[in-house]
């Protein structure tokens, strides 16, 4: 499928109200986690990358410990996007 195509088809999708499977997934668990947590499976990536990418550091693997302090930006955009589109109602 074309790069035009699929970017229609997104584009359809998000038109007509439908979540994106993935993401529909990823709002599930994290639902799940905050009832059973009460923190938010997002939270809980971000504060452990941050822990992992420490122990990284302490253990003399800087190199990895720098990719996985990568990670919570990552985690915490997929945070917003979510509940972004939760309360527009997707």
């Amino acid at each position: 499928m074309s790069t035009t195509a699929t970017q229609a088809q997104t584009r359809a999708t998000a038109e007509s109200g439908q979540t994106d499977a993935a993401e529909s997934m990823i709002r599930t668990i994290d639902e799940s986690t905050k009832e059973s947590t009460g923190i938010s499976l997002f939270h809980i990536l971000t504060l452990g990358s941050i822990g992992a990418s420490l122990a990284l550091f302490a253990s003399g693997k800087k190199q990895a410990a720098i990719f996985v302090g990568l990670w919570p930006p990552t985690f915490q955009a997929l945070k917003s996007v979510a509940d972004t589109n939760k309360k527009k109602g997707r």
